[in-house]
Formats: C-alpha cells, structure tokens, sequence
C-alpha cells in the first residue's frame, strides 16, 4: 500500500484516517505494510472529512488497474458524506489497485485528495502460480539436476536388474530397479531434454570408459516415440574395439570385467568415431548395444547412472568401473577427434 497526499487543498477541508474493513479487522492505511499482498477482493472503504463543505460538494472514488493481462482500467464513483464520515465498498483486482479518494466544490475543484495503492492476489491466480512454478521446477530439476529412472530388462545385469517375468505365466516374479541419474554429471542441458530448441548444452566432461551412462537410443526411424538406454561406455572416440574370443580388447588390451554376467560369445571389431562413445550391456549375450545399432552420439546423452533406490534390498550407489590402466592409451587419437 502506497499512500500520497495532493498539494490542491483548499483550507479547512481535510480528508483523514482512511481505513479498510479487510479479514474481519479495520485497518488504517498508514499501518498497512506497502508490500502486503491482499487475498480478499471485497473490501469497505472508510475515512472522515474535517472542515466545512459547501452544498453541491461531493467525494469522489477513482479506482485503476493494471493486472497482468488486462489494460488499465478506471472506476469512479460518488459517495455520500454523513456527518463528515464516509463508507463505500470496494471490489479489488488482481494486480495493483490504484485508488484515490477526493473531495471537489460544486465547480469541480479539488479540495482535498488522498492516493494509495492496494496489492491484490485471488486464490485462483495464487494456485495457478504455484502450480506454474511447481511445473517448471520439476521439469528444471528432471532436465538439469537428477532424474528417476526404471530398469525394464536384464541387459546390465548383474549390475541392475530388470523385470523378471514367469515364462509361461507372465507373471510377475520381480520388478527392475529404479534408478536415479545424474543430469548435470556430464552436460549442462539447457534445452530441457529439446523442449527448448535455442537452449544450448553446456559441456562439463565427456564420458569416461567404465561409465554407466543413460541415453536416448540412436533410432534411425526418427518418428518412433523415443527410447532411453541404459548402458556402459567401453570405448571413447578414436579407440580400436575388439571382441574376440569372450575377451574385449580396447587398443590391443584386454579388459578386466568383473561386471559383466558372462563372455561374450560373437567376435566384433570397430573404431569409435569422433563425438560418440561405444557402448555394451553388462549381460553380453542379452543386450541390443553398440555391437547392433553403433555408437552412441553424445548428442544423446542424458546422464549418468549414480544410485538405486528401489527395492529397499538392493539401496546402493552405482559405481564406475575405471581401467586405470587405459587412462593414457591412445590419448592422442582420442584428442584429435575432439575430447
């Protein structure tokens, strides 16, 4: 609430102690706070008038608005004075209510006025607001921060584990864990998962060997619904990929694999390209990967795989699985294709 006084005054008359009737209580507007936010439209105006009027004299209201999505509007209004006292009802709305009361003679001069400003919300704006920035804080933080995701199958296994269904029965023996993402482990995503073309994507580091990562599976039908993939990097741009034998080589070195369910049982060769990572499910026999579809862009990439949270027994963070001994392998060609 703003309150002003007009220097147009002619002596004796004097308009004082305005007050508003709001949540069963009479308030005088010098005590209320500038910054409060009213939540009841309907309010009663009141205040006095000293001094000596002549006939023909009259108070009047003169309302203004300016809500978000309205222009600003004018209400005026007449109001009686009783024995030097006044009472009007007012109908507030949504925004800032600009108001003055004054009084003019019978040729319309100004004797007297008082401006002020009242600060009103409905509850139907106050929710939609609040669900306005509730909405746009969960897509922020799924977008940006952390995201919950759902194993559906068994192809990183034993690592997580999907669903498992009775073969014959379809029935449902065990649901796949639930999983939590690191959004911003790699990639400051701006765009919010493409919702915002224009928005850029802000490298932090690219993904390392060892990482599990969550991506969005490289379809070459770009009118299928998407599909996110859950994975672990194996080799990154520049790398010679060689499965032979059960054994996987990244530059002519063998891989420890501790993770994985069981050898792989199809020989594979391949260079990862430039600005993509190869890929493979930890279940080597059950995963449609890098071996089927190719590399992984990092275009694609959402995050990185930090934490199950469900089922209760299987709480744990999900840890990399660095091959310390790779870090300065082919570091040269990795550099020159852009990493």
């Amino acid at each position: 609430m703003q309150e002003s006084s007009s220097p147009d005054r002619s002596v004796g008359v004097f308009i004082h102690d305005l007050s508003i009737r709001y949540a069963e209580q009479v308030i005088p507007l010098e005590a209320l706070d500038t910054e409060e936010v009213l939540a009841e439209r309907n309010l009663q105006l009141s205040g006095s008038i000293s001094g000596k009027l002549e006939n023909g004299s009259s108070l009047i209201i003169e309302q203004g608005y300016r809500p978000f999505w309205k222009p600003r509007k004018d209400v005026d209004c007449s109001v009686e004075i009783s024995r030097g006292r006044f009472r009007t009802d007012l109908k507030l709305h949504n925004g800032v209510n600009r108001l003055m009361v004054k009084v003019v003679d019978p040729d319309g001069a100004v004797l007297d006025s008082k401006q002020f400003e009242l600060h009103y919300k409905g509850s139907f704006r106050e929710w939609n607001e609040t669900i306005f920035i509730a909405f746009f804080l969960a897509i922020v933080i799924r977008s940006l921060v952390i995201q919950a995701f759902w194993i559906p199958t068994g192809s990183m296994e034993p690592t997580l584990l999907g669903e498992k269904r009775e073969p014959f029965s379809q029935k449902l023996e065990r649901n796949g864990d639930r999983i939590l993402v690191s959004r911003f482990a790699y990639v400051i995503d701006l765009s919010l998962d493409g919702r915002l073309p224009f928005g850029p994507r802000i490298w932090l580091k690219k993904p390392e060997r060892g990482d599990i990562i969550v991506f969005r599976y490289p379809d070459p039908v770009v009118t299928n619904p998407p599909k996110d993939y859950i994975k672990r990097v194996i080799g990154i741009a520049g790398d010679h990929i060689l499965i032979e034998n059960g054994v996987v080589y990244v530059n002519q070195i063998a891989l420890d694999e501790p993770y994985i369910a069981e050898p792989p049982v199809s020989d594979f060769e391949t260079v990862v390209p430039p600005e993509t990572v190869f890929c493979l499910g930890d279940n080597r026999n059950n995963s449609a990967d890098s071996r089927y579809w190719g590399p992984m862009p990092l275009k694609n990439l959402k995050g990185q795989a930090i934490f199950t949270y469900l089922p209760l027994n299987r709480i744990h963070p999900i840890r990399s699985h660095s091959h310390a001994y790779l870090k300065n392998q082919s570091f040269s060609q990795a550099e020159a294709a852009g990493l």
